[in-house]
């Protein structure tokens, strides 16, 4: 980014401040030992992500298809998630010349949201069925996929050639679906064309009987998965990777909410951070994305590049 006489301020890491990172503390267990604090400085730290498109945008000729438009991926949390829990995961995406819009859901499967109303809807799992749930995911995942509903200022800047949907956990089933609902037609959203798909630990059973054999395979997609992921021999999509050294939370920003030795010593009761660097997880991941986002294409061996990698056969 260059220099502008200005200055640029820089977007919270948890939207909605202390609730955000009380929903986070929730989801590891913290909240529940009265550790809440442990996480509390995340609700006044910095996303490290600019608060507005307020600079200059340095072109990425390696990832722009089109002069002056970027590639976007829009991204669905897991269960108890929310859309800030991921950020420094999803700005090293960003980093590579992708737009990134990280989906808050309103099922009740989020660690706690604010409606469009102003209501604070906290962590309700039971508000729906499963199917309603994933039903509901799918077609908010869609709604972020149409230009004109992104602010103003990304909308010339999309690729719509190239847009990408992804998911962590109970997120993968929910972007298969709508990948499936753009490709049918379904919902009214007639115009979205999906390029591919990313899943990180796709929770395939909670697909809840909506996902045929063919959603699977529909476009062009990736699975990563972690370490307890593999040895459960989860596989979707064309290609699946398994991430050595990686935890369910190595796809969030669970290793890096608090001191490494701390979230360390949580995983030994919930997968929150493996062995691996989580910055060098992040990265390969980054990478490889971008690689696939560049050729369109699963079988790249760039896209298969990083020595954290292991190729899982079909």
């Amino acid at each position: 980014i260059s220099s502008t006489s200005s200055p640029i301020s820089m977007a919270p890491y948890c939207t909605d401040g202390r609730a955000t990172s009380d929903g986070m503390a929730g989801l590891v267990g913290f909240r529940q030992l009265g550790l809440s604090f442990l996480l509390a400085h995340l609700a006044d730290a910095s996303s490290g992500c600019y608060d507005k498109v307020s600079a200059p945008i340095i072109k990425n000729d390696k990832t722009n298809a089109k002069e002056g438009t970027f590639p976007l991926l829009v991204y669905s949390h897991g269960f108890g998630g929310n859309m800030d829990m991921g950020t420094y995961f999803l700005r090293q995406i960003a980093s590579k010349g992708i737009v990134v819009a990280a989906v808050e859901h309103t099922d009740g499967t989020a660690s706690s949201t604010v409606l469009k109303d102003g209501t604070i809807l906290p962590f309700s799992p039971g508000m729906q069925s499963g199917r309603e749930q994933l039903s509901q995911r799918s077609d908010e995942i869609l709604e972020a996929s149409v230009l004109s509903n992104l602010p103003p200022d990304f909308q010339s800047m999309i690729d719509t050639n190239r847009v990408f949907l992804g998911g962590h956990s109970y997120g993968a089933p929910s972007a298969l679906l709508a990948s499936a609902r753009a490709k049918k037609n379904i919902s009214g959203n007639l115009s979205i064309n999906i390029a591919g798909l990313v899943l990180h630990d796709p929770a395939l059973a909670m697909g809840y009987g909506m996902l045929t054999t063919e959603d699977l395979t529909a476009v062009p997609t990736i699975s990563y998965t972690s370490d307890e992921y593999n040895r459960g021999g989860v596989k979707c999509g064309n290609l699946t990777l398994h991430v050595r050294g990686a935890f369910h939370g190595n796809f969030v920003d669970a290793p890096l909410w608090a001191p490494l030795w701390v979230m360390r010593l949580l995983s030994t009761v919930i997968p929150a951070c493996g062995p691996a660097d989580p910055m060098e997880v992040h990265e390969e991941l980054a990478q490889s994305l971008s690689a696939f986002v560049e050729t369109g294409r699963v079988d790249s061996a760039s896209v298969m590049k990083g020595h954290l990698f292991e190729f899982i056969a079909r």
